[in-house]
């Protein structure tokens, strides 16, 4: 189990496996064309996009104003900011950044895997046979379109490579969980300890070894880890969903049968696009080679990994039986995980374990095998991958370009029937309609979203009391107080002096009659009155301010006059706000004000509020990973002037 690494010689095999994940995907890039499909257009390339610019421009991503009402952007850790393959996005446009992205955690993820069964004992052939049913088999190439899914998922045959050497642990480790998924990351470390247990491994040693990559993780991760713990806090998902929610996407037993080739269900059934999380299809070459690989193990070992995919059967069932349903509903971990298939991914070591122990007894046959594997495994993904053009991430469409001329700074709001209508001509009316987080690449604010799995528990709520209103004019009286002049709708609203009518573009646009800002000034009274929570009637008259912004992270906002400044920008931790007199400058303190937003008193005569945005938690955050970088590379350099050949 332990001993030296099989890295040597090794090389061939690697490009051979690359060679192989290619043939996937070159017939979509010769035409020009990008695996799609609807995560990766309105939640994905909006996370990356958006951070890529502000990389572009010299800035950290930590505020972003475009969505939610504002939020923290960093500290979102599904985003992935800070994760290293997240520079092929800072270098290249969103398509060719997205291809090379996803070729190279396949890639990555079949020769971990591969390096891993060596190290057990198996032979190159059938080692290697089980890294190529990793890369290219359903639970990887269903997730291509989920940058974060995937980037975690690649990840998980290193945490069994490493397991017991914790200088690579940790930064395995780190590197996992920068990926963007932590719910992946979690089960994956169950997982490999029962992974080990299941094959004999020595624990003890490990778990020294665990301890401190733990540590270093920990350390390394910092920048995001600290953020992200703030922003779980305070985010809707704090005390767990509530269980209708978990257990959607629940796999039924006649699913199953998708784990063997997608062949065995109607055409029509079979939809990564739709249902990616029960498209985990082995193949009939690998699903025999892992059933052939129970009967050739020791007993203890193949009884093991048999118990061990019995539970993850009982887990991906979740709705589906009694015991499954049972498992959600009282271990409350699971209460912060979403859609009970998703959690197939857990099969997939023990599986590219038991089909690289099954095929031990081919010979030389073993490289035929693995090519008719690849070659099975390829047409599978290549017929069932949606694609779209690249110019798919780069085209605004009529909607995005006059909101660009018009809005001014100001927010726009998507009826919440706009929301359950997305059905379009093509993929282009489908994203340039502004569904999910679409808005961010191009700097539009909106006053609602959906997508984002870690939002303000405030702002949410404030997004819920607007769309829970019996009627456009009731909305249209609220949306002056979110910063929102614009009201977009899949159908014509009756005349009313609220609004006037813009026209069609994809949505019929309406633009408040009142004049809108992200700021207003209230009397000393009307101010002291703002309720903290949600209105429960008429709110008073208000005059707006006006906010600039120099950048994401900063806004000010001048007047003048004893009374109150309403700022509809949340009042996350973080929010520096400094007052500016004739008399000189100091700190001033916001107080909560309609549940999501924040009002700050001022005096009379001309004053200036300046926000700036730097949260506590990203300063040490970023200090401690620096500091434990560092410490890497000195152990790097140590190491490799002690033993120059290891290194």
């Amino acid at each position: 189990m332990s001993g030296r690494w099989p890295v040597r010689r090794e090389e061939p095999l690697a490009a051979a496996l690359a060679i192989l994940i290619l043939a996937q995907f070159l017939p979509f890039w010769l035409r020009g064309l990008s695996p799609f499909w609807g995560d990766m257009t309105y939640i994905h390339h909006p996370w990356q996009a958006l951070a890529a610019q502000y990389f572009q421009e010299g800035r950290l991503p930590l505020w972003d104003p475009t969505l939610y009402f504002g939020m923290p952007m960093a500290a979102t850790m599904q985003r992935g900011v800070f994760y290293p393959g997240q520079v092929l996005f800072y270098l290249f446009d969103f398509a060719a950044a997205a291809a090379a992205f996803q070729f190279l955690h396949c890639w990555l993820a079949g020769w971990l895997a591969g390096l891993w069964l060596r190290t057990l004992g198996l032979s190159r052939g059938s080692a290697w046979t089980g890294g190529l049913l990793f890369a290219l088999g359903g639970g990887m190439m269903s997730h291509l379109p989920l940058l974060n899914h995937l980037s975690t998922l690649s990840l998980v045959p290193a945490l069994l490579l490493f397991f017991d050497r914790p200088v690579l642990l940790g930064l395995a480790l780190a590197c996992s969980f920068l990926a963007g998924y932590p719910p992946f990351l979690l089960g994956s470390v169950v997982l490999v300890w029962a992974l080990r247990l299941a094959i004999g491994g020595r624990v003890l040693p490990g778990l020294r070894a665990w301890l401190a990559g733990g540590l270093c993780a920990a350390g390394l991760s910092a920048c995001q880890l600290l953020p992200g713990i703030e922003l779980m806090g305070l985010s809707r998902r704090s005390g767990g969903m509530e269980l209708a929610e978990i257990l959607r996407y629940s796999y039924s037993f006649h699913d199953l049968v998708q784990w063997v080739s997608p062949v065995l269900v109607p055409w029509t059934a079979f939809s990564p696009a739709a249902e990616w999380w029960k498209s985990s299809y082995l193949g009939f070459l690998g699903f025999t080679a892992a059933a052939a690989g129970l009967t050739r193990l020791p007993w203890r070992r193949a009884a093991g990994l048999a118990a061990l995919l019995g539970v993850v059967l009982i887990v991906i069932l979740g709705d589906t039986t009694a015991l499954s349903r049972l498992v959600w509903q009282k271990f409350t971990p699971l209460h912060f995980v979403r859609y009970p298939g998703n959690m197939s991914y857990l099969a997939l070591p023990v599986l590219a374990l038991l089909a690289a122990a099954g095929t031990r007894s081919l010979g030389r046959r073993k490289a035929f095998f693995a090519l008719a594997l690849g070659a099975e495994l390829t047409v599978y993904g290549f017929a069932s991958s949606p694609a779209a053009p690249r110019e798919l991430f780069t085209t605004a469409g009529p909607l995005v370009r006059w909101l660009q001329g018009e809005s001014g700074g100001v927010r726009y709001l998507l009826s919440p029937l706009a929301l359950e209508r997305h059905a379009g001509a093509d993929v282009f009316d489908w994203k340039t309609r502004l569904y999910g987080l679409t808005n961010a690449p191009y700097r539009l604010r909106a006053a609602g979203n959906f997508g984002e799995p870690l939002t303000l528990r405030a702002s949410y709520g404030m997004m819920d009391f607007l769309f829970s209103q019996k009627s456009a004019e009731a909305a249209a009286r609220l949306l002056p107080w979110v910063g929102a002049g614009f009201l977009l709708t899949p159908e014509p609203l009756p005349s009313s002096s609220l609004w006037r009518y813009e026209g069609a573009r994809l949505w019929q646009t309406y633009r408040l009659s009142a004049p809108v800002s992200l700021a207003y000034w209230l009397s000393p009274q009307d101010g002291a009155a703002l309720p903290e929570g949600l209105p429960a009637g008429p709110l008073p008259a208000a005059r707006p301010l006006k906010l600039v912004w120099p950048r994401e992270d900063r806004f000010e906002v001048a007047g003048e006059g004893a009374g109150w400044a309403y700022v509809a920008e949340p009042p996350a931790p973080g929010w520096k706000i400094a007052l500016e007199t004739p008399a000189g400058r100091r700190d001033a303190q916001s107080l909560p004000a309609l549940l999501a937003f924040q009002k700050v008193a001022v005096p009379a005569g001309p004053w200036r509020l300046s926000f700036v945005y730097d949260p506590p938690s990203f300063r040490w955050g970023r200090l401690l990973t620096v500091v434990f970088l560092m410490a890497y590379a000195l152990y790097c350099y140590n190491h490799a002037l002690r033993s120059p050949h290891d290194a």
